[in-house]
Parts: structure tokens; sequence; C-alpha cells
């Protein structure tokens, strides 16, 4: 007979999905609800069920401990939960019910500590959940696993270990951190260069490595023994940066802002394809924005996606790309895109947006007053799924019947 060859655990974190192997599997683990687009608890997990809110804190020199427990984020408006003191969480879940991306954040702040062992945090719908990490922070995660995404300030103290999740970026700011990650299921990193030109070559992703990055001032970044799902990188003014021998493709971030007087143009175009997600291969291709004194060079590597983001005296026009979450965070600046591919758009605090013939996957979100976004020639990415249409604080979306931007 045939020996049967052993299956390798990690080979279960090693999946197109990522969370594929939260199936309620094992007595506490969640599991996937597709009736609420997210996760949930097990009918028969015994564990205490408890509500906290937006306004929920861990005061200065306070340490609060969620332990063997079920516990439902359930904002009643836009606010974040801060810890100024210790938050500890053991053998528990966080499950985030939100009514709109990013309602509330999990915000670490300066001199907090959060600790999670043995839990699980996701979405309990598809709002999508972000977790912020001030400077001065320290968090520890020892088999934690969840799909928050991470953002890291300045000096802070980071450690995950025991096959962990690692979503996070990385600002232009950062300096003085520590962060050490070791046997994670899933390392997912965008990192923002500080100021000046860098040359980057990412490893191969889809794979267990070790890799560190030494970019920022006085700032230690170690990875061992995890699993390389992600690694993006992102632009923001007086940045340039090059990406070469790549081939394993990586994607982009691309902040726009001016606060002065004057009124800047910028246009990007053949940012990844709109029909493909997997990318475009680039021997030498550059994209070059004077409007911020930015620049990307891609040689011999894969360009996949791009998230370009605005605010201020800015106005950007994109064309035939494949876009994720392109967003005006602040008028007067505005936003044209046309030809292209988006999974979410949205508009903020009296921003504006234009699409033309192009296709959005899951929602256009406009939110406060005077935030507008208009479309001509929208239509569904996906066969089946509709896209939502998220009009919040007085902000609006109206389709044209007719092309062009209407200021």
């Amino acid at each position: 007979l045939p020996t049967m060859k052993p299956v390798d655990p990690r080979a279960i974190y090693e999946e197109q999905d990522v969370f594929g192997f939260v199936n309620g599997g094992a007595p506490l683990m969640p599991k996937r609800n597709s009736g609420s687009q997210g996760y949930t608890f097990q009918p028969d997990d015994p564990r205490e069920q408890i509500v906290i809110y937006e306004d929920f804190q861990a005061g200065p020199n306070q340490e609060v401990v969620f332990e063997n427990q079920i516990v439902w984020v359930r904002p009643d408006q836009r606010k974040d939960i801060q810890a100024y003191g210790k938050l500890t969480i053991r053998d528990s879940l966080l499950l985030w019910d939100q009514t709109e991306h990013q309602q509330t954040r999990l915000r670490i702040k300066n001199g907090g500590e959060l600790n999670i062992k043995d839990s699980y945090s996701f979405a309990n719908n598809q709002y999508w959940v972000n977790w912020d990490f001030e400077s001065r922070a320290k968090v520890h995660f020892d088999n934690f696993v969840g799909d928050p995404w991470t953002s890291a300030a300045g000096a802070l103290e980071y450690t995950a270990l025991n096959y962990s999740t690692v979503k996070m970026t990385f600002p232009r700011e950062m300096r003085d951190a520590t962060v050490r990650v070791t046997a994670a299921h899933h390392v997912w990193f965008e990192i923002f260069p500080p100021a000046g030109r860098h040359q980057v070559t990412f490893p191969v992703k889809r794979q267990w490595v070790d890799w560190g990055m030494d970019i920022w001032p006085n700032t230690t970044v170690d990875v061992s023994d995890s699993y390389l799902y992600e690694r993006d990188a992102s632009i923001s003014d007086d940045t340039h940066i090059i990406v070469f021998d790549t081939p394993s493709g990586f994607s982009l971030g691309w902040a726009i802002g001016r606060n002065d007087s004057g009124s800047a143009g910028c246009v990007l175009s053949g940012l990844g394809d709109p029909e493909n997600d997997s990318g475009v291969f680039y021997e030498e291709k550059v994209w070059d924005l004077p409007c911020n004194n930015s620049s990307l060079t891609v040689r011999d590597s894969v360009l996949q996606r791009a998230w370009p983001v605005t605010w201020g005296q800015v106005k950007l026009v994109l064309r035939d790309s494949n876009l994720v979450d392109p967003r005006v965070f602040q008028g007067p600046a505005t936003m044209e895109i046309y030809d292209s591919t988006i999974d979410h758009i949205a508009a903020y605090q009296e921003g504006r947006v234009y699409l033309e013939n192009s296709q959005v996957r899951y929602d256009i979100e406009v939110k406060d007053a005077e935030s507008m976004i208009y479309g001509y020639q929208v239509s569904k990415r996906d066969e089946g799924r509709e896209i939502e249409i998220k009009e919040l604080d007085g902000g609006a979306y109206t389709a044209l019947e007719s092309p062009g931007p209407p200021w």
C-alpha cells in the first residue's frame, strides 16, 4: 500500500482564502455568516456575551480584561474606542457590528497597551474594521487571529507570535520603533517610506520567509519564519520610489494632499489593468506627479492595484486603472475616474468625485454635507452583487444622464 504523506499543519494558512481555516472547526472558533457578510459565534459557544459601544475606554493607569467572553462592538455614532491604560483580551471573540466602514476604531493611545492571547476579532458584517496604535503604545499578539487593518505611528513597540495575524500600515513618520513578528500565519505590510528617494525589492509573497526592513530612523522591523501574504508600497509628497525585481507583484497607495492656497492638478493613468486584478508586468514604467513632488518607477515588476487618496487643494484625474478604495478625504479636493474598476469609492468633508464608464464592486460612500459623488455609466463589477449606495450625514450620490463632471 502507498504511504500517505502527512499534511503540514501550515498548509491551512496557505489557501487563497486568507481566513478559510476560520470555519467553526474548533469549539470556540467563529464561523463565516454569509447572511451578514461577516463572521459570528457558534450557537453552542457557552461564553458570556457582552456589548460595548464607541464611548468605551480603558482609562489611564487602568487595566480592562476581557476573558472567556464574546464581546460585541456596536457603535451608535462615529467615534473611537480608546485605551489609555492596558487592555487585555484572553480566550475571547470580538465581533464588530458597525453600520459604516471604519466607524469605530480601536485606538491604543500614547502610553497605552494592548495584549491579546488565544483570541479572535472579526467584522460581523461587510464594513471594514481599523485599529490604530499611537506612538509609544505597546502591542503584543500571541495566537491572535482577526481581520482588522492596523496602523502604526512613531515609536511603537509591537510583537506578534504563535500564528497571529499581522496586517499593518507603517507611516512615513515611523521612528524609534521595534516591530518583531515570529511564526505569523499572515503578514501584510503597507509601507510609506519617508520623504526622499528609495529603492525597494520585495521578497516573493505567499511563502514562509525571514525578512527585515531598514527604512525609518532608528527602527527595527524583523519578520521571521512567517507567511508573507502581501507587501505594498505607498507614496506621499516629496517621496520617490523605485520598485524593482518584484515579479510576484505589489500594490500601491498614493496620498496626494495640499493645504496651501494654490491648486494642484494631477493625472495618473494605467495603475494596473482594469480587467485583471493580477496586474501588469513592466520592464520600465514611470508615474510622475509634480503636483506633490512624488513619483513611482517600476522595473521588471508587476503592479497589481492602487488606492490613491486626496485632500485639500488637489484635482486628481485617474484613467484606465484597477483601484481598491480611492477616496477624497476633504474638499475642495476633486477626483475624476475614467474607464476603471473600483472596489469602494468614498468622499468626505465636502469632497467631490466624478465616475465615468467605470465598474464598482462593493459600494459608493458619500459622507458629510456638501460631499458629492457623480456617476455616468457606472455599473456593477461582479454579477450577483449590487452596488450599495451609502449616503450619510448629508452626502449625496447622483447618477448623470450625460458625461462630464458638473463642476
